[in-house]
């Protein structure tokens, strides 16, 4: 089975600058430059100094107020918050507007997942720094379309409550070691850079997707949107998320060995039994666990985050 490969348009394209909904931010050959910023702070956790990037768009010195999005990566992205931040360009909306120059107008908050004791899994251990992306003076860099983005065979498994095989918080070492500080950034952002406390976004690939889902289940009025990818909820989520009618799109790969779509339905069965009015959930039929390579090159993803607002 395969699925039609669709090729969506950019929001904006490099050269110029497209009006962006309720900024005030109309089309100008003027308009600043996107800035990618290093941010300093004092890790609870670790009890060391460690920074994130705060992504600025195009225009934000002409706009009064932006949407934000907090993105969290993947296990493969972790690391010190210093010497090692640089591996969080390498996937998710960081890597499209900073690394492939498209205008998306959010101010992104990227922060980086201490490795803790994971630093001996060799997709941890062995990756190159030589291979993470950079933002090129022309031109953007190639996708990495490869491994297991399309697999062949059946989808894995079927429409089922199976047995989830983490809690509430999901994998260990997870997002959830750093949730106060996750929220410290945030609130940081809105008050320096210019953020819309009423379009915050939340979203993340693989266990940052289990992370965003803890995130938003906790602090559930914080945030204007959830879009969880290739990492599923637990049925505990359900019921804040529900209340608030937090508006919810769930990605899924078809053919995903890590993150199989049958443990997405505990979580999302629950919340429409709870009666939450948009439960929106998508298989990438044809994709493998990197089917955030689509969902996040494309369009829809971005378009929709903007169409919410608490």
């Amino acid at each position: 089975m395969t699925s039609r490969r669709e090729v969506f348009p950019l929001i904006a394209g490099a050269a110029g600058l497209s009006a962006v909904p309720g900024s005030g931010v109309a089309a100008s050959s003027t308009a600043s430059e996107p800035e990618l910023r290093r941010i300093s702070y004092l890790s609870a956790r670790t009890g060391k100094q460690r920074d994130y990037f705060v992504y600025l768009p195009r225009g934000f010195a002409q706009s009064k107020q932006w949407p934000v999005m907090l993105f969290l990566h993947g296990d493969g992205e972790r690391g010190d918050g210093k010497g090692q931040l640089d591996f969080v360009l390498t996937h998710g909306p960081l890597f499209e507007a900073w690394c492939q120059r498209r205008d998306l107008p959010f101010v992104i908050i990227s922060p980086q997942l201490d490795i803790f004791s994971r630093g001996e899994i060799p997709y941890i251990k062995f990756r190159d720094a030589a291979k993470i992306p950079r933002r090129l003076a022309t031109g953007i860099n190639l996708r990495p379309y490869n491994g297991d983005v399309r697999l062949p065979g059946p989808m894995q498994g079927a429409l089922s409550d199976d047995r989830l095989p983490d809690g509430p918080a999901g994998p260990p070492e997870g997002w959830n070691e750093m949730e106060d500080e996750l929220l410290a950034m945030v609130d940081r952002t809105l008050r320096d850079f210019k953020g819309d406390a009423k379009r915050v976004y939340l979203t993340g690939l693989s266990y940052g997707g289990f992370g965003a889902w803890y995130l938003a289940a906790r602090h559930v009025g914080k945030f204007a949107a959830l879009a969880p990818i290739v990492g599923h909820g637990h049925p505990d989520h359900a019921a804040a998320i529900a209340r608030a009618k937090l508006p919810l799109w769930v990605f899924a790969g078809g053919r995903d060995p890590v993150v199989p779509p049958r443990f997405f339905y505990p979580a999302l069965n629950k919340l429409e039994a709870l009666g939450h009015p948009e439960v929106r959930f998508t298989i990438e039929e044809d994709m493998g666990h990197l089917a955030w390579l689509r969902i996040y090159e494309g369009e829809d993803l971005y378009a929709w985050l903007l169409r919410q607002s608490r």
